[in-house]
């Protein structure tokens, strides 16, 4: 695991430090240097396989192919002897070299090979070309930015920042799906310089220009199939995903809450695993929280477990260091609080995210969109058309002289409005209605935004939603493609590596995610029951009582955490903040939600006050500051 950057049409060896500088929590342990004319590579890396011999860049045979890489691939070893046979020669026992040999051997095709997460630039001197990939699911992250004929990557956006040539403007597209979605998704970032290359693709740099390629994208293949089939070979597909994530040449961990997808890693990590799994629970100190649950799976699987107690947490105070190291406005920062004190006992961990998107963790949407397609088919079309008439009516009077309170009415109306479409009806049950509903967006928006043509949040998530595939299938894939991808990856990735903490996600293994594309829908979520046919995977694995328990999800209560600690910083920093200053955010629509008596039938103005106070924050780290440097200071 490390962090990766450098670029190509300039020479500038001090940038090359200062990136390394920048990104130096992402790879404490060494760093290195590639220089040749006006192409430059750097890395600085956490060393996790080969500590002694697996110092980047990595060279093939005669020095002519070089790689910085961020990652692991799960798979090198067996790559390894394939290309061994195939004549190449290795001098190290790292993953990284598997790299260099491959493309020799398969060129830009290399990638279909790797399992594993990782994002990575190759240079080949022969071609005079710049290769860089990013892993089939987005875990690895990989930014870039074109200026005056010169190409700059790193595995965060700071550090392309420090390049004068770098405008730090924001994007006003992206910040308008920021304040819709509460993340950036896709090639976007919120500085208008700042590009992401894209999960499951790969870019080719030369003096002729740039070539962007997708090499891999998830498709639904559902196989008609027996139940015992999938439920066999879902255990089977486990087990080796969670094994080959087990590689390493120092201690791993994995986090434990009390729920279905991390006891499922701690049992199978149990199982293949010759010393007992290390295991980590955060514990908030409130009596809801899931330690005494995650305590009990930790005593039946017999792990070393440890419980990371935080017991005050101020968001406010840290989120600014907090939002430096996720290079975007964000307020579901709490992982940092567990990876700083798993980093304590060790360098990796295995997460359990992808779960709840592969196998149906989210039963309210799966429901809905089932009923969805049940109601749609039972009316007749012209009855179909007068009940979306009489929708029509009651949104427009009421988004004209409607309040606040109504916005809820309003949402309900509209799914009536777009019963004809899948993407609106996706929105809908995501709570991603386009600032709660776009006839609203005068009453929200200040003149710069509005005076603005904004492309639809709609745009982001049309292609998964094409065809005559069922519905539930397709929110998954959506979910999959872009959420998982662009919130809650990067949270995971920037919060642990912050904290120079590996983060590794088994059910993100290339074959499980292809197969479980494969299994039903029904099968997932079956008679009210999510990740059914993972519980019926892990039926004789796992406790009962863990097969049974509900999902909770990791959170707070935001009309709670508002009204004891939100509500008065937004009073003070809101009203004449850059969001107004700048005709972004109308300031009677805020002065209207911080004067209104807090009631938890507010929460969606609540989330977007809290994500505005940390858009703030954020606009004072990357755009306002003199430079590009780590906070100094806690609110």
């Amino acid at each position: 695991m490390c962090g990766i950057f450098g670029f190509y049409g300039l020479e500038d060896r001090n940038l090359l430090l200062k990136m390394s500088d920048i990104l130096k929590h992402r790879g404490p342990d060494d760093r290195g240097f590639f220089l040749d004319g006006s192409i430059g590579l750097g890395n600085v890396r956490l060393s996790i396989i080969d500590i002694e011999g697996g110092k980047q860049p990595i060279f093939n045979e005669e020095g002519s192919i070089v790689v910085v890489y961020n990652g692991e691939i799960y798979n090198f070893r067996e790559l390894r002897k394939e290309l061994e046979k195939r004549g190449h020669r290795f001098y190290t026992n790292t993953d990284t070299e598997v790299i260099v040999h491959a493309y020799e051997e398969w060129g830009f095709d290399s990638v279909l090979k790797f399992n594993g997460m990782f994002a990575f630039a190759l240079w080949d001197s022969n071609k005079k070309l710049l290769f860089l990939a990013r892993d089939r699911s987005g875990i690895k992250p990989l930014y870039y930015t074109i200026r005056n004929g010169k190409f700059l990557f790193a595995s965060e956006i700071k550090a392309l920042l420090l390049h004068p040539e770098v405008k730090r403007e924001l994007d006003l597209q992206a910040f308008h799906y920021f304040v819709n979605l509460r993340y950036v998704p896709k090639e976007y970032t919120l500085i208008s310089d700042v590009k992401k290359l894209l999960a499951g693709h790969y870019m080719i740099v030369n003096d002729k220009g740039i070539k962007i390629v997708r090499y891999w994208r998830p498709r639904i293949n559902v196989k008609d199939l027996p139940k015992g089939y999938f439920v066999k070979t879902l255990l089977k597909i486990l087990k080796n995903a969670v094994r080959r994530h087990l590689i390493s040449d120092v201690p791993i961990g994995v986090y434990l809450s009390s729920g279905l997808d991390s006891s499922t890693i701690v049992a199978l990590a149990s199982q293949v695993s010759e010393e007992p799994v290390k295991t980590f629970t955060l514990v908030f100190g409130d009596p809801q929280d899931e330690h005494l649950d995650s305590r009990r799976i930790a005593e039946e699987f017999e792990t070393d477990h440890k419980e990371v107690h935080i017991e005050e947490y101020k968001l406010l105070k840290e989120y600014p260091k907090m939002i430096w190291y996720a290079d975007m406005p964000k307020r579901n920062l709490y992982p940092y609080y567990l990876a700083k004190g798993v980093r304590k006992h060790v360098k990796v961990v295995l997460s359990g995210l992808g779960g709840d998107e592969l196998f149906g963790g989210y039963d309210w949407k799966y429901q809905y969109a089932i009923n969805f397609e049940k109601f749609r088919k039972a009316f007749p079309k012209s009855n179909l058309n007068r009940l979306k008439g009489y929708a029509h009516e009651i949104v427009k009077v009421l988004s004209n002289y409607g309040s606040l309170e109504d916005i809820e009415l309003i949402n309900r109306l509209k799914k009536v409005l777009h019963i004809d479409s899948k993407v609106d009806q996706y929105l809908a049950i995501s709570s991603l209605d386009e600032v709660f509903v776009e006839d609203y967006l005068n009453n929200i928006y200040g003149n710069k935004l509005r005076e603005r043509e904004l492309r639809s949040v709609r745009e982001i998530f049309e292609e998964y939603f094409r065809g005559n595939e069922n519905f539930v299938d397709q929110v998954l894939l959506a979910d999959y493609s872009v959420k998982l991808v662009d919130d809650f990856l990067h949270v995971e990735d920037t919060m642990s590596m912050s904290n120079s903490l590996e983060s590794r996600v088994p059910f993100l293994d290339n074959e499980l995610v292809e197969f479980a594309f494969t299994i039903p829908s029904h099968l997932k979520f079956n008679q009210q029951t999510n990740k059914y046919i993972l519980k019926k995977a892990m039926m004789n694995v796992l406790p009962k009582e863990v097969i049974n328990r509900e999902k909770r999800g990791f959170g707070v209560n935001v009309y709670a955490r508002f009204r004891d600690e939100i509500r008065e910083y937004a009073e003070q920093i809101l009203p004449e903040g850059n969001a107004v200053r700048l005709g972004l955010i109308k300031k009677d629509y805020i002065e209207k939600v911080l004067k209104t008596y807090p009631q938890p039938e507010m929460a969606k103005h609540y989330t977007l006050i809290w994500n505005l106070i940390t858009f703030e924050i954020w606009y004072e780290l990357f755009i306002n500051s003199e430079k590009i440097e780590k906070p100094k200071f806690n609110i």
